[in-house]
């Protein structure tokens, strides 16, 4: 019987984030804040081009742990453009751990850096012999880079909230920084 109360007790103590019924949670990121978040921006990169970037992210008190996806995005007028360039096709999947700051109560500013897996498309030195003289040779470039970001937002509700970042990646093939704008939304 005392072993029945002590297991059912535990995983109320698991349900409920190991807080008793007698006492309240110390913390008002907790209360006031979702913990589980999902965003995109959309801005500019250093090279002017049209960056896309969405991530979904994980807050723990005043951490965060984030998955993000940044991507150049240029409408096709503007690739006939680049066409006796490098196309301007740059993209990065990052793992971010990060620090927030709340302040006013509704705004909140956050740093993070992390490590990111960096793609870029650039124009081939030699055409292989299967293609055609009118099609161009492109090959993809791999390496591993270092994601930082500093973001600031506005949170209206438990739910929605507008953010603005500045975000570099350092990489061996092509770093990048830019500024972007857009929304996130609190999942529960």
């Amino acid at each position: 019987m005392k072993i029945n109360i002590i297991l059912i007790s535990m995983a109320f103590g698991l349900i409920f984030g190991g807080k008793t019924f007698a006492q309240g949670s110390d913390s008002l990121e907790f209360e006031e804040y979702n913990n589980l978040y999902m965003g995109a921006e959309l801005g500019k990169n250093n090279s002017n081009v049209n960056m896309l970037q969405g991530g979904i992210w994980l807050e723990l008190g005043k951490n965060y742990y984030k998955i993000k996806i940044t991507s150049a995005i240029e409408p096709k007028y503007m690739k006939k453009k680049y066409r006796e360039k490098t196309i301007p096709e740059i993209s990065d999947a990052s793992l971010i751990l990060g620090r927030n700051y709340t302040f006013f109560r509704h705004q909140r500013v956050h740093f993070g850096t992390g490590v990111s897996f960096v793609t870029h498309v650039v124009k081939g030195n030699s055409k292989d012999p299967e293609t055609s003289d009118q099609e161009e040779n492109f090959k993809q470039r791999f390496a591993i880079g270092l994601p930082v970001e500093l973001r600031y937002s506005f949170n209206f509700s438990r739910n929605i909230a507008l953010s603005c970042s500045a975000h570099a990646n350092a990489n061996p093939i092509k770093s990048f920084t830019g500024l972007s704008a857009g929304i996130m939304f609190g999942l529960f």
